[in-house]
This record gives C-alpha cells, structure tokens and sequence, in this order.
C-alpha cells in the first residue's frame, strides 16, 4: 500500500487503514519519533478545507488518483506511538480498474506524414452465422481416420 496525499508520502509501513469511497480515509502509525516529526511538520501546514491531490495504490494493486478537500486531520499521541488519520471528500478519481470505453467520436485520427509509407489493412468479410449439419460432421471424421486423435476415443 503507498498513499501520497497533501504533499506527504505514506509507505506501507506506517499505514494502517485505508477507506476508499465518496470519502477517502489514510490512517497511520508511526513508532519512530524523528519520523514522527517530518509527518507533524507537514500536517501542521494542512488546514480544513484545502483542496488536494491524492494518489493511492490499496493492498490489491489498484491505482486511485484524484483530488479532494480535506475534511478533517487528526494527530495523536499515546506511550510513544504517534499517530494521524486524514479525510478527503473526494471531487473527483480515475482508476485503473474503470477504463472508460472511448468512442469513435473522442479518439483522433493518425495523422498521415509523408515519410511514412501508407499500410493496407486488408478487409475482412463479417463473420456469417454457420449451422454444421451432420454431413459435416460425417466428412470431418472421415478426413480424421488413421489420424493420432481418432485413436484417443
């Protein structure tokens, strides 16, 4: 898991939670305190209603990237451990797993430059419905006897 969020990269190590929905949630763990004080630094710079953007790549290898306001920041601390929790209200994403199918109208054209020689695309007849009748049948395993496959039976 990695998440990069309000110009803070998180690595796997410190993430705990991650919540993906119409609200996003990262919430991490940090035991070392000088790594504890590079996040408090950046978080304290975070206020509630920025606009963000955000990258996260959850256990199972998906890719979410888009933007947000942040809804709320939560820093604590308890026996040596440090930890935060950040909200986005996502605005917009884009994943890798919903590709949206583009049409004819959205792709352009190859422009043809004068260099490149053109290539044939050879047109290919629409495949046409086919019923196999018994005959067929019949002369298939005729062309098959004494042949490796008609012995397997």
């Amino acid at each position: 898991m990695y998440a990069r969020l309000c110009d803070i990269e998180i690595l796997s190590s410190y993430i705990k939670e991650v919540s993906v929905g119409d609200m996003l949630t990262v919430q991490a763990l940090v035991t070392n305190p000088l790594d504890w004080q590079h996040f408090y630094e950046k978080l304290s710079t975070i206020k509630q209603g920025d606009r963000t953007d955000f990258t996260v790549v959850t256990a199972e290898g998906d890719r979410l990237v888009g933007t947000g306001d942040i809804v709320e920041v939560d820093k604590w601390s308890n026996r040596g451990q440090y930890g935060f929790k950040i909200k986005i209200d996502v605005k917009k994403q884009k994943s890798l797993t919903d590709r949206r199918i583009r049409g004819p109208g959205k792709i352009k054209p190859a422009e043809k430059s004068p260099a490149a020689p053109a290539l044939e695309v050879p047109q290919v007849a629409p495949l046409a419905a086919t019923i196999i009748t018994p005959q067929d049948i019949a002369a298939f395993r005729e062309m098959l006897k004494g042949s490796v496959t008609m012995d397997m039976a």
